[in-house]
């Protein structure tokens, strides 16, 4: 999938509490998080017209640091909920001949461009295709007072990340059939939730997100490692 037919979207949120700030703008390497995001979508698809999801009173700090450097992407504002970010995210490479969208989390700065191209063309004929890590660590199933009330078998637990990639014509019909006044983990549940078929790829490389600020420290010193 390396034609005008692919649009991405990377989605870079509001600001993050556990970092006083916006988290993505946090250093990593020579640049920040957001901009390594960015640097793997483009890596992995040099001409698809991509989208920058960003907090409204971000939009500025971002228009200033990414202006000159990253020609041609596309600044959209955030909304309300992470599904309004990516629905307008989407809309704006919604270019004519635009059939695939491919919706990335800016948190997760390390993904590797082999990895966003397999998620993109693991979408075969299904609606949707997202990039996924194996459970290594045995799973339980507890109840609202942490107490086990079963261990579920690893081999049938996958941990979702991005890239997930969607058929444009799937995701507006999702919009359009789905309840959008709910809120859903992600576009692949909402697809889901409406019986489309969502396959998975099995990511190569580490492909962490930043949450915490133990979270920054590890993809530092992966950077670092590098």
């Amino acid at each position: 999938m390396t034609g005008p037919n692919l649009g991405i979207v990377c989605v870079a949120g509001g600001s993050g509490e556990r970092f006083g700030g916006d988290k993505l703008a946090e250093p990593l390497g020579t640049t920040t998080v957001l901009e390594c995001s960015l640097f793997a979508l483009r890596q992995a698809f040099p001409s698809a017209p991509m989208s920058v999801v960003v907090a409204g009173d971000r939009m500025p700090f971002w228009l200033e640091r990414l202006g000159t450097e990253w020609d041609g992407l596309r600044y959209v504002e955030g909304g309300a909920r992470r599904q309004d970010s990516v629905r307008r995210g989407v809309e704006a490479v919604a270019d004519p001949g635009i059939e695939i969208v491919a919706v990335h989390d800016g948190a997760r700065p390390l993904v590797h461009p082999s990895d966003i191209r397999a998620a993109v063309e693991g979408i075969g004929s299904t609606d949707g295709c997202i990039l996924s890590q194996p459970a290594a660590d045995t799973v339980k199933r507890v109840d609202a007072w942490g107490v086990v009330l079963e261990t579920i078998p690893r081999q049938d637990i996958l941990l979702a990340q991005t890239p997930q990639v969607f058929r444009l014509e799937a995701l507006r019909r999702a919009w359009y059939v789905g309840d959008f006044k709910s809120e859903w983990t992600d576009e692949a549940a909402l697809l889901e939730s409406l019986g489309m078929t969502v396959a998975t790829v099995a990511a190569k490389y580490p492909n962490p997100k930043l949450t915490t600020e133990g979270d920054l420290a590890v993809l530092r010193a992966m950077v670092n490692d590098r």
